[in-house]
């Protein structure tokens, strides 16, 4: 890690996961991680406990718009689940493991299953925008592998087998947790470090090679849960397309807006989402 050297990450790991135990007085099996423009998902009067970024030790603190930099513990009807209310990006001027680094923590707070919700461009020709797409593999081909030199004692072989991350079983649960009419599809999400839009040649390249939609987060992080162990799903909102060429005017603000409209229209997913991962936690 650049702001961390490897050989510390057990015990920065150990400090963050005291101070969310702390803070948040025990820590959930689930954990959701909110993307760009998914905070719309967040009931504030669900909110039983609250801890800054800035005040764990390890965490980076969030650049972007549009991401707070919490970590929430919330109520739902099943029980409580971990929030993460926005998220840092390699593109920030961090390594893939410095922004998977809560990831471990909340491994070391007995996590047991991470939820992934981004925004992504859609690369799949009959995407729309505000379609979502489940994830149900990744393409990861540029960028640092966050666990590169990795040597941890106690911690298994970094040559993780990253076939089949995405359970169907999680998928489903994440789809059924959806309110019925929403337009939503599996597909391939292929991970690029950012901060530039792809090129339209890139896109066709990314296309091409399989790729139903890209983006610029999550796929670290989803390395990073499967070499600890954890379960892992991902779900994007597509927040703008690219194939056929359509990204003329796109910005992250227009990324914000799209998302968080369909994220209004799906309030109380994460009470939906809670209960259908109680049946497989």
């Amino acid at each position: 890690m650049d702001l961390m050297s490897k050989g510390d990450l057990a015990q920065s790991v150990e400090l963050a996961a005291e101070v969310l135990t702390k803070h948040l007085a025990g820590v959930p099996r689930l954990a959701v991680t909110l993307g760009s423009g998914w905070d719309e998902l967040v009931d504030e009067s669900r909110v039983e406990s609250a801890v800054d970024f800035k005040d764990i030790p390890g965490f980076p603190i969030p650049t972007v718009e549009g991401h707070r930099g919490r970590v929430l513990k919330v109520i739902t009807e099943s029980g409580h689940i971990l929030v993460q209310d926005g998220r840092i990006h390699c593109y920030e001027g961090l390594s893939s493991l410095e922004v998977s680094f809560p990831v471990f923590a909340y491994a070391r707070c007995g996590v047991k299953a991470l939820v992934m919700l981004s925004a992504a461009g859609g690369l799949n020709p009959l995407y729309i925008p505000g379609d979502l797409m489940i994830v149900r593999d990744h393409i990861f081909l540029f960028g640092d592998n966050p666990l590169e030199g990795l040597k941890l004692d106690g911690y298994p072989s970094v040559h993780v087998n990253l076939s089949g991350i995405y359970k169907t079983e999680w998928q489903e649960a994440l789809k059924s947790a959806l309110p019925s009419g929403v337009r939503c599809e599996h597909g391939v999400y292929a991970y690029v470090k950012g901060p530039t839009y792809e090129t339209d040649a890139e896109a066709a390249f990314l296309r091409m090679a399989g790729a139903d939609a890209v983006g610029m987060s999550s796929i670290p992080e989803a390395m990073c849960a499967a070499f600890l162990g954890l379960e892992v799903a991902m779900m994007c909102c597509i927040s703008n397309t690219l194939l056929p060429s359509r990204a003329l005017g796109l910005s992250h603000e227009e990324v914000l807006k799209v998302t968080r409209n369909r994220a209004q229209s799906i309030r109380g997913y994460l009470d939906s989402l809670a209960a259908q991962a109680c049946a497989l936690l």
